[in-house]
């Protein structure tokens, strides 16, 4: 619950910086405008209407009242001084011609000059248009006319065809006003009312943010967060330390990359984070995250990669196996005892500081000290925004240059210790720990029967095909998500967690060793999928970097 909570409490957070950002923005839009500008009403004239006696309308007062016997009220007007009835029924209006007492008419040449009478800008009339409704006027339904004016402003008013009296003036300045008012009061139906549902949730989020916000103050205050004597954690206690500790989450136990062991006579308790990212196994085994316990004097800490060390790594050479992914080979000065599915982390210089990036190497160990990865091209999300640091540094090298990388990391490696089929799932750059862990699995004596399934999007970006469907104990599945015309692809289509739960039904899942890896949406998704068939927790392993 603590967990959903404080990632409740980030994106609401998110949300309402967002509409504060909206809110700042448009006031300042209101102060710099003005009132008159935001009026539309620059070019206005501003006139009372002629006054007019009883006996000016042909048709007297009294013959209106015997054609309206029910009418609430009546008031006599005028346009451009011909005089005109107004009689309210109820809530509707009859407007009625002072001369004749028919149905008042309004004509594109009446509409052009009420418009013009109302207008005392620079600009002349350029265009008159019947039209049913505006958006720009709110609460107001034709027919009327629009008249557009030639200005700085471009100037267009309103005549209701009902009335033959101008509706309003709106101009480019009065567009701008209008969406600042709908970001600043979240109106965007246009209505003009601060009763509507999204301020009804801007509040509710509000309230939550608050209530959340001081259910993990208190939290954070009870575990001497605020506390500068307070105890470091397992993680930040190993980080300092400079022992070799891999991490992408900050701390946050999300990523269950920081695993240790606990030998203490006593275990602590596990977490909510621990319970997620652990199986029932691990944890009875002692495997915790170190990120989530603090330092105690009776614990014994092992660590999980004992022989992780710094390697300098030599670029050898690069090539492109899809459109998005590039296989980079690299030379260590020093060997680097890795297994099969763990990963190095790179130094990657940015800027003024140095930002640490993970791959996995993409082939089981062998006796040259080369070490492939895949790496796949993180482009900008959008223009302005920058591509990935990681992949555009690796991906910029040239053979020859070097780079400074820790490891090998992580315990997704092959379950040897028993003779259940192995099933693969991955998709995009998750073939890199796959392939070696396929590749570990064929240097067996005895290989065990392994299926693979992997997803892409389009058949140029599967790699390895010729490899995998080489290997003679693989059942290599290729699945196709958004298959092309020109592909002329008769194999799987779809989502690859689909295809795989598919197979996965008719299967004795209890004699399965499920290995996942990909995009988090991917994993997300195969991780419940895997749940929902009953696949025993201690028999799936995955990899996603916390990301």
């Amino acid at each position: 619950m603590m967990r959903f909570m404080q990632w409740l409490h980030r994106w609401v957070s998110l949300i309402l910086i967002i509409q504060v950002l909206l809110w700042i923005v448009s006031a300042a839009a209101f102060s710099l405008m003005g009132h008159h500008a935001m009026s539309g009403h620059q070019y206005m004239r501003h006139v009372h209407p002629q006054m007019l006696s009883e006996e000016a309308p042909q048709w007297s007062l009294d013959e209106v009242r015997r054609s309206f016997p029910e009418a609430d009220s009546i008031v006599l007007s005028s346009v451009l001084g011909y005089p005109q009835y107004q009689v309210k029924k109820g809530q509707q209006w009859n407007y009625v011609d002072g001369h004749s007492g028919a149905v008042w008419q309004t004509d594109a040449q009446l509409a052009r000059a009420v418009a013009a009478a109302s207008y005392e800008g620079p600009g002349s009339i350029v265009g008159v248009e019947a039209i049913e409704r505006s958006d720009e006027v709110i609460k107001w339904q034709g027919p009327g006319y629009r008249v557009d004016f030639a200005d700085d402003l471009n100037t267009r008013v309103y005549v209701d065809a009902a009335s033959g009296h101008v509706v309003d003036h709106r101009n480019t300045q009065w567009v701008i006003a209008d969406w600042a008012f709908k970001l600043h009061f979240m109106d965007y139906s246009g209505e003009r009312s601060f009763n509507h549902l999204l301020i009804w949730s801007a509040g509710l989020f509000a309230l939550w943010f608050s209530l959340s916000g001081l259910i993990l103050l208190g939290r954070n205050i009870a575990q001497g967060d605020f506390n500068p004597r307070r105890k470091p954690t397992w993680l930040e206690h190993l980080q300092r330390n400079d022992k070799p500790i891999a991490s992408s989450c900050g701390g946050g136990g999300t990523c269950g990359l920081c695993k240790v062991t606990f030998h203490n006579a006593d275990l602590p308790q596990p977490t909510t984070a621990e319970k997620v990212m652990l199986s029932d196994a691990e944890l009875a085994s002692g495997l915790r995250l170190a990120c989530q316990h603090k330092v105690a004097e009776q614990d014994d800490v092992e660590l999980a990669n004992e022989d992780v060390a710094s390697h300098t790594l030599t670029l050898l050479g690069k090539r492109e196996l899809t459109p998005s992914i590039s296989e980079l080979t690299f030379k260590s000065e020093t060997p680097v005892d890795y297994q099969a599915g763990q990963f190095m982390q790179f130094k990657i210089p940015h800027e003024n500081t140095v930002l640490e990036r993970h791959y996995s190497m993409a082939t089981a160990p062998n006796s040259s000290h080369e070490l492939v990865f895949t790496v796949r091209h993180m482009p900008a999300p959008k223009n302005g925004l920058p591509a990935g640091v990681g992949s555009t540094f690796l991906c910029r090298l040239e053979t020859g240059d070097q780079v400074e990388a820790i490891g090998p990391f992580g315990d997704f490696v092959l379950s040897m210790a028993s003779e259940r089929k192995q099933v693969f799932i991955g998709g995009g750059a998750g073939v890199a720990p796959l392939r070696a862990l396929l590749q570990a699995e064929q240097q067996q004596a005895a290989p065990r029967a392994s299926m693979f399934f992997y997803g892409a999007r389009h058949l140029a970006e599967l790699c390895y095909v010729d490899e995998f469907n080489a290997a003679a104990h693989v059942d290599y599945v290729p699945v196709l998500s958004e298959a092309k015309a020109e592909d002329n692809w008769d194999g799987q289509t779809g989502f690859v967690h689909t295809v795989a739960e598919e197979w996965l039904r008719s299967q004795d899942v209890q004699q399965l060793d499920i290995y996942v890896c990909g995009p988090p949406p991917m994993l997300k998704a195969t991780m419940a999928m895997l749940a929902e068939l009953g696949v025993p927790r201690d028999q799936i392993k995955f990899d996603d970097f916390g990301i």
